[in-house]
């Protein structure tokens, strides 16, 4: 008798351990080797790091995505004002509140000196297979994690968004908010009946403040 394979393989994406996510973050916000040449670049991979958003997402993002609620800015991630926007599934359509650290470290600053065009990342040109998120996931994937030492079988770009489900999870948020934040489908009576407007952008806000680096 033969014993069934596991279907994992090692090339299976993980998250990226405390320690390499803060060496992420270190290059990114210091770029102490000077791997970082492009804001774009700086932008996309931080919002991927403190949203958990996926990589077409995020580089598909309009300014006009970037939105306030009163004191809460938060990205309106949606399929709406382009026909070249698109999202995953129904789930996809959500609103993740801005991260207090991308607020701390100037991203609405970036965000007003691109208001002279209409897409937040207008450097990211589209692809009919990639969507808009090619050039951001090379770059990650081919060029800086390696030079950063830390490129292994199943890390690349979207081990960001794994990141951000793993952290928050161990941070005792509950997995339905975790759901809404990541743009995953909500499942069981009580959420799909009883809770269909989901979560408030306080909850969301708080829950996503647990995720630290």
């Amino acid at each position: 008798m033969k014993v069934k394979k596991d279907k994992a393989s090692e090339s299976e994406r993980k998250p990226f351990t405390p320690d390499q996510t803060r060496l992420i973050y270190n290059e990114l916000t210091e770029n102490p080797s000077g791997l970082v040449r492009k804001d774009s670049h700086k932008w996309g991979m931080l919002l991927g790091m403190f949203t958990g958003a996926r990589l077409n997402e995020i580089c598909q993002l309009d300014i006009a995505d970037v939105q306030q609620d009163g004191d809460k800015w938060f990205l309106n991630i949606t399929d709406e004002g382009d026909d070249t926007k698109s999202v995953k599934s129904k789930a996809g359509r959500r609103k993740v509140p801005l991260h207090p650290e991308l607020v701390r470290l100037g991203f609405l600053d970036f965000v007003e000196s691109r208001r002279n065009g209409s897409r937040l990342f207008s450097d990211y040109s589209y692809s009919a297979n990639g969507g808009y998120g090619r050039n951001l996931g090379r770059w990650c994937n081919e060029s800086f994690l390696p030079k950063l030492g830390v490129k292994q079988p199943g890390l690349v770009f979207h081990s960001l968004r794994h990141t951000v489900v793993t952290r928050l999870g161990q941070a005792s948020v509950p997995e339905p908010i975790i759901q809404c934040i990541v743009g995953h489908a909500r499942s069981g009576v009580t959420q799909e009946v009883y809770l269909r407007e989901g979560y408030t952008l306080d909850q969301l806000g708080e829950a996503i403040g647990r995720f630290n680096v």
